[in-house]
């Protein structure tokens, strides 16, 4: 806990720059405890630990906007903070959407955000935990003789709120997570597979024997990986690829990008950019959701957001200041730390769980990929296109019958999007974005 009373410091700081000229302020404070360990063959490779405080000013006047943020929360610097961004305020090019929200202050919600007992978990907890799932990785098979590291860590964010329309506003929000990438040999052929769980209640962790399982199956699955012949074929994303892939689809619904151009998505709304089986949601609110929140970066009460329903465009997602320039509604998607102004970013952005089970997906596909794995940067949202290296399984008459790797993917995402012909109902949330398996009807396969 801080050694100061935070809602007494914001909105001292929020008064003295109303009284030093600002027409409007808002003030964001933000308190970060973070441990984590990182274990490798069975030594602990780094022990992380680290308190981290700081507080963001924005402040408008004419039109203009200044903002500056420290992490020296004594009074003296406050005040030069609050002079100085008054000056870079007046600095500022006006603009018409320079103002701060004026939506109401958010109602109270149950989200079960924050578990209080994460801080109470040390080090020496945190170890045991990275090394019970490290040697579980160890223990699936005899092949399975190294890691690249297995990491367990917990942390919690308190973020304070204040601004001239909002009234003071304030929750915490925990996070733990565990990993292990483990390494399979075979010959001299070493591939690596990862498995990660993350979530918001330590209790709701996957346990570290199935992290150390998973990432075993997922390396081993990988040992004679070779490319393929060059082909258009069914392509199967598996639900954490797709999830990849959805996370790289999000500046495309950004209404910031679409108000300048930057998403071939501009102009789309209220037509079918997918197919009839894919639903886009963003929601705010869901219960123990690793994006989950009371309100955003500006105050605006977090609610759930259908971006995509049924395969047609509903709405981009915003902040305060886009919404005002597309003249529509704010959704509440003004992410933001201390060291920012708010930004569109995703809370909990997800494709809607769907009625097909994942074998069924395999088995009803002849002859296709299987993606498990995507590599570099490959989606351009500007342009709409998309090429990736990915790697996975082949699949022939039904079934997965070799592993894959050293091919790339290539299409249009729209064209993507309307050939989605099946969507899994694996959906799980082990990050903010997240997918269930999807199949796309035909893609260009770059192999051999």
């Amino acid at each position: 806990m801080p050694n100061f009373a935070p809602r007494e410091l914001m909105e001292r700081v929020r008064t003295n720059a109303e009284r030093s000229g600002a027409a409007q302020a808002d003030t964001f404070l933000e308190i970060v405890h973070f441990t984590e360990v990182r274990v490798r063959q069975r030594e602990v490779e780094l022990v992380q630990q680290s308190v981290i405080q700081g507080l963001g000013l924005r402040v408008f006047r004419d039109r203009r906007m200044g903002f500056m943020y420290t992490t020296d929360l004594r009074t003296p610097v406050l005040d030069e903070i609050v002079t100085r961004t008054i000056a870079l305020a007046a600095e500022a090019t006006p603009r018409d959407e320079n103002k701060i929200s004026e939506e109401p202050a958010p109602a109270a919600l149950e989200l079960e955000i924050d578990d209080p007992g994460v801080l109470r978990l040390g080090p020496a907890d945190l170890t045991a935990l990275a090394r019970a799932a490290e040697e579980n990785a160890f223990a699936q098979d005899k092949r399975v003789q190294s890691t690249r590291d297995a990491r367990c860590g917990v942390q919690s964010n308190e973020i304070h709120f204040s601004s001239t329309f909002i009234p003071y506003q304030t929750y915490r929000a925990s996070a733990c997570w565990l990993s292990v990438e483990a390494v399979a040999s075979q010959g001299t052929q070493k591939r690596t597979g990862g498995f990660a769980d993350r979530k918001r209640i330590f209790a709701d962790l996957e346990t570290p024997e199935r992290v150390g399982r998973k990432a075993a199956t997922r390396a081993l699955a990988k040992l004679g990986a070779a490319a393929v012949p060059s082909a258009k074929v069914p392509v199967i994303f598996e639900a954490e690829a797709a999830g990849i892939f959805l996370r790289g689809l999000f500046g495309a619904v950004s209404g910031s990008n679409v108000l300048e151009q930057r998403s071939f998505l501009a102009g789309k709304l209220g037509t079918a950019v997918a197919s009839p089986l894919v639903t886009i949601v963003d929601d705010g609110t869901m219960r123990r959701g690793l994006g989950s929140r009371p309100f955003d970066g500006e105050g605006v009460q977090s609610r759930r957001n259908v971006v995509v329903d049924r395969g047609i465009l509903r709405r981009f997602l915003q902040t305060s200041v886009s919404a005002r320039r597309m003249g529509v509604g704010t959704t509440g998607n003004a992410g933001r730390g201390y060291d920012s102004i708010p930004e569109v970013q995703p809370t909990n952005f997800f494709i809607d769980r769907g009625g097909q089970r994942l074998e069924r997906m395999i088995a009803e596909t002849p002859r296709g990929l299987y993606v498990t794995d995507l590599a570099g940067f490959g989606i351009d949202v500007v342009s709409g296109e998309f090429s990736q290296q990915v790697e996975g399984s082949w699949i022939e008459a039904g079934k997965l019958s070799k592993p894959v790797e050293g091919v790339t993917l290539g299409g249009r995402i729209p064209d993507m999007l309307m050939g989605i012909d099946a969507v899994g109902s694996d959906l799980e949330f082990r990050n903010n974005v997240a997918s269930p398996s999807v199949r796309f009807k035909e893609l260009t396969v770059g192999g051999v």
